[in-house]
């Protein structure tokens, strides 16, 4: 970065909490929107996510967008002072230019950082966003693991069932069978039966 003034500073939009594959809400809204409609767009965001009961991560995720705000806010600031100290460096008054060219050494300073600082948060959120979709992938695999775990159970347990009924019907017809063999024979089978008229000695 050559020269904080000449940043755009609205690349660093506010970001979707509780989102995988989110991009920064100014970014969804309009790339080409006025930085005032960005920033009544980002306090609607916040006022609205602020009704509900955000987790840990959306709330950090939260307070990163209070401060994404609050530094564009100063970026403005700094630059508007750095301007306005640039207009007194060409004057004639030795004295007030040399402040003023120590007010915009210390105003492109603090642009800077407040620059770097907006790179590093931005990278957070980015990085809160590639968790989440990792976590998610893995959720679905992880489902998609238990949901085929299930199919094979139930599988497993339909054949299981079939094959019990079909033992079960085997072994009714088996002793279904030996019942009536038994009850249509006349006697023992290992005695022959005796002739009539036969006397007993």
């Amino acid at each position: 970065m050559d020269d904080p003034a000449e940043f755009d500073i609205s690349v660093f939009g506010l970001w979707p909490s509780g989102e995988a594959g989110a991009e920064p809400v100014a970014e969804v809204a309009g790339r080409e929107a006025p930085p005032r409609v960005r920033r009544a767009i980002g306090r609607l965001f916040l006022e609205l996510k602020s009704a509900e009961r955000p987790s840990p991560v959306d709330e950090f995720q939260m307070l990163l967008n209070d401060l994404t705000a609050e530094m564009r806010d100063q970026f403005e600031l700094f630059r508007r002072l750095r301007a306005s100290a640039e207009a007194l460096i060409a004057g004639e008054d030795e004295a007030a230019a040399k402040a003023a060219r120590a007010d915009a050494k210390a105003a492109t300073d603090a642009m800077a950082l407040l620059v770097r600082t907006l790179e590093k948060i931005d990278g957070l959120q980015r990085q809160i966003v590639r968790d989440r979709e990792a976590a998610e992938l893995l959720a679905e695999e992880e489902g998609g693991d238990a949901a085929i775990r299930a199919e094979l159970r139930a599988i497993i347990d339909a054949q299981a069932d079939a094959r019990a009924r079909r033992l079960l019907q085997s072994w009714t017809a088996a002793r279904d069978g030996a019942a009536v063999a038994a009850r249509d024979s006349p006697g023992d089978p290992g005695e022959p039966e005796s002739p009539p008229g036969a006397e007993s000695g």
